[in-house]
């Protein structure tokens, strides 16, 4: 469920081409420090819990990130 609400934000919002795997760190997917920022606040802003800067880093992956959203409770905007 985090994975497609992840993989759907980065395509559409930060314009990461093709199919994106979630195993592939944001550095594979050439998402820049920058953007992982912007993101990091849009995820603390949209689902209410805290994503801090060392939560994400271009060594971590779609589905690390989905994890710990998980294990943080964070509920997916209708």
């Amino acid at each position: 469920m985090f994975i497609e609400y992840l993989t759907n934000l980065l395509g559409n919002v930060y314009k990461v081409p093709g199919t994106i795997d979630p195993e592939k760190s944001f550095l594979d997917l050439k998402v820049d420090s920058l953007s992982l920022a912007e993101l990091g606040a849009q995820l603390t802003d949209g689902l209410g819990i805290e994503v801090a800067e060392e939560d994400l880093s271009g060594t971590t992956t779609v589905a690390e990130l989905a994890g710990l959203l998980e294990s943080r409770g964070a509920d997916i905007p209708a």
